[in-house]
């Protein structure tokens, strides 16, 4: 074993006329040298620059030294001159050894061995299996350095420094070398079986199964069936791998073993029970039902302490309802008592458990948080099937509560004591938020239900409800259903909002979460206290010079900063607005527009057709821009959409936007020539509006440049 020397540091012993490397400025050409000499594997610059005084263990700007950049590449050779010349091997220990392993230089790995330091050699042996340089890793086993007994002082160093996380597909390399060498005596420490059953227990669809059975034998197995292994700062255990995987096959043959430890924890310091409930692709089986049932038997209660901010256990409960599964309910209930806090409230009412309810119900609930509105939908599912079910009682007496505490819309309550449960699931969403397609399902189905109920509709339309189960109908596909005309037919609806729904006056709290999209959504035009002409302004301006003219001056001064100030505020509002609505993608892909306008800009012909046939949809309905769903649809190129649009007798085709376009300065300047045949066959343009820049719409044409768009407003 060399001595060990810091880095740039000048040996005098060895070298004791040898300027230091970094004191001499003229010796950094000759480094440089080195460092790419070292790189090359040229034995003759190698020398020559080791002659020449320079520092073989001097590191470069990126601390790496020659040594290091002769093994990256693999030259043996040059390794072997390096370290007879006192490179330093044992500084830079395993990361040395490991690069030359990763790099599956063998030669290399053989030349370093004698130099490197203990500690953290398993890694290199893991390293060289999971990488499928065997050979590499026979050498080091025929080290006897990871025999048992030789390891047996370092097992708490072991595991302490724990290993690296591989790729799933690693437990293929640690199967074929085992089970090629299965005839041979391994002499290796049981961590490294253990490492390789840890693989194979959470190998995709129980590939795995194979090695499984492999190491756990026979009376005297490889393997620890309940080994804990440190995995990139996570203690790994094989049957929680299973079970998070959804590895039945293999989950059964570990829960079969007599030592098995069914109770141990692991990630979020769950039981493989609840690991298994989260997977709802193994509770879809029968199988993975007996094995959740089996599991959660043998989990003690008493031992188990979760995670009380619930992150996780959602999904949990969530397989759990949709399961329903009594048995499993009543044993999920045990396991998580009061630990999930108020996620638990939907299974304790499912499972009719009044005493775990008035334990969450006391505590300070109106500043926790509430269970996802999924849990309460599944929850009202098991009421649909099971009306005259005992727990319904718990659920209004929870509902009463909530309701109470203003955390739940009093409609709620009112739908949940009139039994209807298919209404009702969609006030467990917020109004910002558009229901998942069953939620809008159960709501157009259980619209007509209510629809004799004026108090609910009115409420349900006036606080927005409405507005969101029409654009979750929209969203969802779901508006070529029949139901979907009840709701066009509801007169509480306004057909023409955007969504989220624009705030209004006197709509109380509910609406509080809902953003505010500018411009006028129902298609009205807004009464102004002054309306500006559409062509340029002509004023008779005072005789320069006079007192009247310097007013003037000012006046128009004042105006034109008043109008910069109320631009830049509108550029500065539309960017708060665009970044409110990226950062929520349920609100972002309505853009502020109408039904027909968001319609008309995704090319659904279909539903621009069975919004049209509504009267009460207004075919010039403003987005936050202003803009018509005739605009989008010629945006959007869409001729057909165009001429639909263009067959209502109502559309107004010279409506501004923003930026003072109408419908043709939009064709014009995308070139839609096809489109403006359509609109001046209309004899409906009004040529002389101009846009905000004061340009027609023919002279937007020509500075575009295309002839036949010039020709086609000419005529």
């Amino acid at each position: 074993m060399s001595s060990l020397y810091a880095p740039g540091v000048h040996t005098t012993r060895k070298y004791p006329t040898r300027p230091s490397y970094r004191k001499s400025k003229q010796n950094k050409p000759r480094m440089m040298d080195l460092y790419e000499a070292a790189r090359q594997g040229n034995i003759d610059d190698i020398k020559s620059a080791i002659e020449e005084g320079c520092d073989i263990n001097a590191p470069d700007e990126n601390e790496k030294t020659p040594l290091w950049f002769a093994v990256q590449k693999g030259h043996s050779d040059a390794c072997r001159i390096l370290i007879a010349q006192g490179a330093c091997v044992g500084k830079q220990g395993h990361s040395i050894l490991e690069l030359a392993v990763q790099e599956g230089h063998t030669e290399i790995v053989k030349l370093l061995w004698p130099h490197s330091k203990m500690g953290t050699q398993h890694r290199c042996l893991e390293t060289a299996i999971s990488l499928g340089f065997h050979e590499i890793a026979d050498f080091l086993i025929g080290t006897k350095a990871f025999e048992y007994q030789h390891l047996q002082a370092s097992d708490l160093e072991i595991l302490k420094d724990g290993f690296s996380r591989r790729e799933i597909a690693a437990f293929q390399q640690w199967e074929r070398f085992i089970f090629v060498r299965r005839s041979e005596k391994l002499y290796l420490h049981h961590i490294f079986f253990d490492y390789a059953l840890l693989l194979a227990t959470k190998a995709d669809r129980n590939a795995g199964l194979r090695l499984v059975n492999l190491l756990l034998e026979g009376n005297k197995p490889l393997a620890d069936a309940n080994c804990m292994i440190k995995i990139d700062e996570e203690i790994e255990i094989p049957l929680i791998n299973a079970a998070e995987k959804g590895n039945l096959e293999v989950l059964a043959i570990l829960i079969q073993r007599p030592d098995i430890r069914l109770t141990s924890c692991g990630k979020h310091n769950w039981p493989a029970f609840l690991h298994l409930l989260a997977n709802p692709e193994s509770l879809a089986s029968e199988k993975g039902q007996a094995i959740a049932r089996m599991l959660s038997k043998e989990t003690l209660v008493d031992s188990l302490l979760v995670d009380s901010k619930a992150t996780h256990l959602e999904t949990v409960f969530q397989n759990v309802l949709r399961l329903g599964d009594d048995v499993l309910v009543k044993q999920v209930i045990d396991l998580i008592q009061g630990a999930a806090g108020t996620f638990i409230l939907p299974l304790l009412i499912r499972a009719n458990e009044t005493n775990g309810l008035k334990w969450v119900l006391n505590n300070d609930i109106a500043n926790a948080s509430m269970p996802p509105p999924i849990l309460w939908v599944l929850l009202c599912n098991f009421f649909q099937l099971n009306p005259s079910s005992e727990a319904l009682k718990p659920f209004i007496r929870v509902a009463e509560f909530l309701v109470e505490k203003a955390i739940w819309d009093r409609m709620i309550l009112a739908c949940l004591n009139s039994r209807n449960f298919c209404f009702v699931k969609q006030f467990f969403y917020p109004l910002n938020e558009v229901p998942p397609r069953e939620v809008a399902e159960e709501t157009l189905a259980g619209h007509s239900q209510v629809s004799a109920d004026q108090t609910l509709i009115s409420g349900w339309a006036e606080k927005g409800f409405a507005n969101a189960a029409l654009w979750s109908a929209i969203r969802s596909g779901i508006w070529k259903s029949p139901a979907f005309a009840s709701l066009l037919s509801c007169t509480d609806i306004d057909l023409d909002e955007p969504f989220p729904r624009e705030r209004r006056l006197g709509t109380g709290a509910a609406n509080k979460s809902s953003p505010i999209f500018p411009g006028c959504s129902t298609g009205e035009k807004r009464k102004l206290p002054f309306t500006l002409p559409a062509g340029p302004v002509v004023r008779s301006l005072p005789e320069p010079g006079t007192p009247q003219s310097y007013a003037q001056q000012d006046y128009q001064l004042q105006l034109m900063l008043l109008e910069q100030q109320n631009k830049r505020r509108l550029m500065l509002a539309r960017q708060e607005q665009t970044i409110t609505t990226a950062g929520n993608g349920l609100l972002a892909w309505t853009e502020g527009k109408s039904p027909l306008a968001w319609a008309a800009a995704n090319h659904n012909v279909q539903l621009v057709e069975t919004l049209l046939r509504s009267s009460r949809v207004n075919v010039n309905s403003r987005d936050i821009y202003k803009r018509t769903p005739l605009m989008h649809a010629i945006i959007a190129n869409d001729r057909q959409i165009v001429e639909k649009l263009l067959e209502m007798e109502d559309i107004d085709v010279n409506l501004q936007d923003d930026d003072g376009r109408t419908a043709v300065f939009h064709a014009a300047r995308w070139g839609r020539l096809r489109i403006i045949h359509l609109l001046t066959g209309t004899r409906k343009v009004d040529f002389s509006v101009r846009e905000c820049s004061g340009e027609t719409v023919q002279g937007v044409a020509k500075k575009i440049g295309k002839q036949d768009v010039i020709a086609a407003l000419a005529a």
